[in-house]
């Protein structure tokens, strides 16, 4: 089954900490799951970086793209990007590597 370079999906506030600031550890956990899923089995996450943005993020829902870059046969490069209203919410960009 082949893995998609590229998936969206629409979650709660709620889910990242809202209405309030986004929560990083919530960001985090999130990012690291839909870039899991989005690079598929048996790679492992090696690097994470995540920036997440300050400002209270409402009632709105929150967008997310996740994508994978970059592929080669023992690492693949993949990014997140959460938007609410049009502001950045979270970005986060993984390495993934063989678990070999």
């Amino acid at each position: 089954m082949a893995v998609p370079d590229m998936s969206a999906s629409v979650l709660p506030a709620e889910h990242l900490g809202g209405p309030g600031a986004a929560d990083p550890s919530r960001c985090s956990q999130h990012a690291m799951a839909a870039l899991g899923e989005t690079v598929g089995p048996g790679l492992r996450l090696t690097s994470l970086s995540l920036d997440v943005a300050s400002h209270a993020l409402g009632q709105a829902p929150v967008d997310v793209l996740v994508r994978a870059d970059k592929r080669s046969r023992s690492i693949v490069f993949a990014s997140v990007e959460a938007r609410s209203e049009g502001r950045l919410v979270y970005s986060a960009q993984g390495l993934f590597s063989r678990g070999d």
